[in-house]
């Protein structure tokens, strides 16, 4: 089941990707400007193409990501899961908020560093005041390339921020 549900998030997501990225081009304009962005994917190299973010609460975790991040999230219903999308327009990895069967918050699984924007604390300073717990403060990387602090969700889940200050 878990599997079924990974796969058709994954569908979602990529319908989303795709018929937000062709609204309103002629078949042409959108075969172009597909060209012009898979190359430019294929320059701006990452090894994470989809991130999904698992939630006991999904109106919760929507709320603490919306206020964490000052960002809009679409909440969508899809066959027994519900997932909140991540605004994905300009980004290169997408991602979403899941809540459905086999999806468990953990504080103990791989940690997601999200951007924070020019400066961390600003986002920081909104992770308890919406549910959260930080648990590492913001502190600069070994090697001088910007900020990190790492906290829980409100649904638990190890996170972390990262920003240039």
């Amino acid at each position: 089941m878990a599997v079924k549900g990974i796969i058709l998030a994954s569908l979602v997501s990529a319908f989303c990707f795709v018929s937000c990225n062709n609204s309103g081009r002629t078949n042409s304009e959108a075969v172009t400007k597909d060209t012009l962005t898979n190359s430019k994917v294929r320059e701006m190299k990452s090894y994470i193409s989809m991130f999904e973010i698992p939630a006991r609460d999904i109106s919760r975790a929507i709320n603490f990501y919306q206020a964490l991040l000052d960002i809009k999230i679409e909440k969508m219903d899809v066959e027994g899961m519900q997932m909140g999308i991540l605004p994905f327009e300009g980004q290169m990895v997408q991602g979403v908020i899941i809540q459905g069967v086999g999806y468990k918050p953990s504080a103990d699984g791989v940690t997601i560093y999200l951007n924070a924007g020019e400066n961390l604390q600003v986002a920081l300073d909104r992770v308890e005041k919406n549910g959260g717990k930080i648990i590492a403060p913001k502190a600069a990387h070994a090697d001088g390339s910007g900020y990190f602090a790492i906290f829980l969700d409100s649904e638990g889940n190890k996170m972390a921020l990262n920003s240039p200050n």
